[in-house]
């Protein structure tokens, strides 16, 4: 386990905020209390495709918290959960590993998430930890014929609904990084 401190709301208390920002903040420290981590799913509006992502595995396990983008925010918040689940079972998440235990039998390619992307996509994650930058890892579905949004011939819907986040944003073109 990492030794690094860790600055979340839990274990370095701050009060700020207004009475949205407590009420949501309560939520996610209990359930990071309660159950190790908490999932924030992200309906996209204007983006691609929704998103959701994990806050607490740093706080409980010094795992990177895990994202997922372009399933709807119901089924990613499954693969956050489910990832959540492997880790804290001692499945621990690599960069550049592919994973079949977490996407009902499909692979999923394990990225580090570059923070010139943190603020755009987890906020939540960002209040809750009080001091970015904190690791996240992005988790990539492949299309039906196993590619993922990098390889060639992959399918246009998995292309354009997962960002490519490991890629600092200012090197990066089309419709998630137009989004602010």
């Amino acid at each position: 386990m990492d030794d690094a401190p860790c600055f979340c709301l839990l274990c370095a208390p701050t009060e700020w905020g207004g009475s949205v920002s407590e009420e949501r903040d309560g939520r996610v420290a209990k359930s990071v209390t309660e159950f190790g981590w908490h999932v924030m799913g992200v309906a996209g509006g204007d983006a691609p495709g929704d998103w959701g992502y994990s806050i607490g595995l740093w706080h409980t396990l010094r795992s990177p918290e895990v994202s997922v983008f372009g399933l709807s925010a119901q089924n990613a918040l499954r693969v956050a959960n489910a990832a959540g689940a492997a880790i804290r079972d001692g499945n621990p998440l690599e960069p550049d590993q592919r994973r079949g235990d977490i996407l009902d039998g499909y692979d999923v390619a394990v990225r580090p998430v570059h923070p010139s992307w943190y603020h755009d996509f987890f906020g939540v994650g960002i209040d809750f930890y009080q001091t970015p930058p904190l690791p996240i890892t992005q988790l990539l579905w492949p299309d039906k014929a196993g590619r993922f949004p990098w390889e060639e011939n992959a399918d246009e819907h998995c292309r354009t609904r997962q960002p490519l986040l490991w890629t600092p944003k200012q090197e990066t073109t089309g419709p998630w990084a137009d989004l602010t």
